[in-house]
């Protein structure tokens, strides 16, 4: 008797001690991703934007940690979600190319799925994964689901798309915290994308007296045609109308956006960031759209995190980032394991007064085979080439943001030193094969690709 009173005593007390170090341990956090697609910094309300865009970024900016120069590794969503997913240079996951044909995906390179991406380290460390984008690019079909218990996505659709699958997965979300669960929320909004509409409410705001017979006559399914046409270029109070039709869509978004987070159980000790997969140029750089090139407007992109339980608050960081850091950054915030071939880093040490090793961050587009692009940003300096016309443009990022004064040539020595790295960046070779899925287009009609504005 005595001997079974003191087997069930040392049992109570590996119970208790399991419990103590159970209760030790820290709880994990809420992990969720917010892509607002096509937003570029300098558009935002607290990257110095005077237009009234962004209330809702600008006062979560204000709750987290801000990234003053982040930048997308494209200039294009194909192969900066990828990278965003997988922590990798788009030249190291392969995927980087995709054809439309009468606004439909034709064909479009799949990621492998020997990749571990950001939302299967976040499941196999216990988090239940939610994702919901209205890009069709993101689709199933294009491996884009892997690693989520719940995916949805949508045909290029407003914000109302996401807002409604929004009040189907955040109810299930609430349960699973009250089980004491963690969870990992992914969400892709894809309103500032061209073409423009008008959003009742927020577009007035932008233009009172926007004229409506030219956004009906410009800013439609033919925006496109119109845009190669060069009337554009040409009439800048047409040009000045898509700004305003894309900072009211701007507008529409972060409202959505604050509903959102209002709305997002446990909140408080959430993890959450907020940034885009690229820009979008309004004539700079006589262009327009996106994925054509890789200047200022087209891959700076805004970029808050807000730490659990609100820490490091209203901090500005100012060191360079990539969204390939995104990855490391979550995974270790959640606990999770992380792949050794990650191109990015931690950021953690930047909102503990540490600092970065010093690195150069890269970006691609080959959005069309006959226009591909790479460029790799320095302390100070950042070096493009042009590959299809072997140019090479070098700028004082620091100096010049607007990348208008080309010192290519006052900077020999630099350049050099540049190209030769850039050349090793570009010439990675993917880690593991990409797939395809549709056929591909004949050189012909890709050469005269009408899609939604790549060309």
């Amino acid at each position: 008797m005595q001997l079974r009173r003191l087997t069930i005593f040392l049992l109570l007390l590996s119970l208790l001690a399991f419990g103590a170090s159970a209760c030790g341990k820290a709880k994990q956090p809420p992990i969720v991703l917010i892509v607002i697609d096509t937003l570029r910094a300098d558009h935002v309300g607290s990257y110095g934007y005077e237009r009234p865009t962004t209330p809702a970024l600008d006062a979560f900016a204000k709750q987290g940690v801000r990234f003053v120069h982040t930048y997308a590794p494209s200039s294009w969503t194909v192969p900066s979600m990828n990278s965003m997913f997988t922590g990798v240079y788009p030249p190291r996951h392969g995927v980087v190319f995709a054809e439309i044909e009468n606004v439909t995906v034709s064909s479009q390179q799949t990621m492998s799925k020997k990749f571990t991406t950001l939302a299967e380290s976040l499941q196999a460390a216990g988090y239940a994964t939610f994702g919901i984008s209205a890009n069709y690019h993101m689709h199933e079909q294009y491996g884009m689901d892997q690693g989520f218990d719940h995916y949805k996505t949508f045909w290029f659709a407003d914000r109302e798309a996401v807002d409604n699958q929004l009040e189907i997965f955040l109810p299930q979300i609430q349960r699973l915290q009250k089980q004491g669960k963690p969870y990992f929320l992914f969400v892709h909004y894809f309103d500032p994308h061209h073409p423009y509409k008008i959003n009742k409410g927020f577009t007035e705001r932008m233009a009172p007296e926007l004229d409506l017979e030219l956004v009906e006559k410009y800013s439609t399914t033919k925006f496109v045609d119109w845009a190669q046409t060069g009337v554009f270029f040409e009439e800048p109070d047409k040009m000045q109308m898509l700004v305003d039709l894309y900072d009211g869509e701007v507008a529409a978004c972060d409202d959505s956006v604050a509903k959102l987070l209002k709305n997002l159980p446990g909140y408080e000790q959430a993890a959450v960031v907020i940034t885009s997969d690229h820009g979008e140029a309004f004539g700079e750089h006589h262009n327009m759209i996106h994925g054509r090139d890789l200047y200022a407007e087209t891959v700076n992109v805004p970029l808050a995190i807000k730490l659990p339980g609100g820490k490091q608050a209203g901090l500005t960081v100012d060191t360079p980032v990539s969204l390939i850091d995104l990855y490391p950054t979550l995974a270790t915030l959640a606990g999770a394991q992380r792949p050794k071939y990650l191109d990015g880093l931690d950021l953690a040490p930047l909102w503990s007064g540490k600092a970065l090793a010093e690195r150069m961050l890269y970006s691609f587009t080959e959005r069309v085979r006959t226009n591909s692009w790479a460029a790799l940003i320095g302390p100070q300096f950042k070096l493009m080439h042009s590959i299809s016309e072997n140019k090479y443009f070098l700028f004082d990022r620091l100096s010049d943001t607007a990348e208008t004064d080309n010192v290519y040539e006052q900077h020999g020595n630099l350049a050099l030193e540049y190209r030769r790295m850039l050349a090793e960046k570009r010439g990675q070779e993917p880690l593991y094969k990409p797939g395809v899925t549709g056929e591909p287009m004949s050189d012909q009609l890709r050469s005269t690709l009408r899609d939604l504005g790549y060309l």
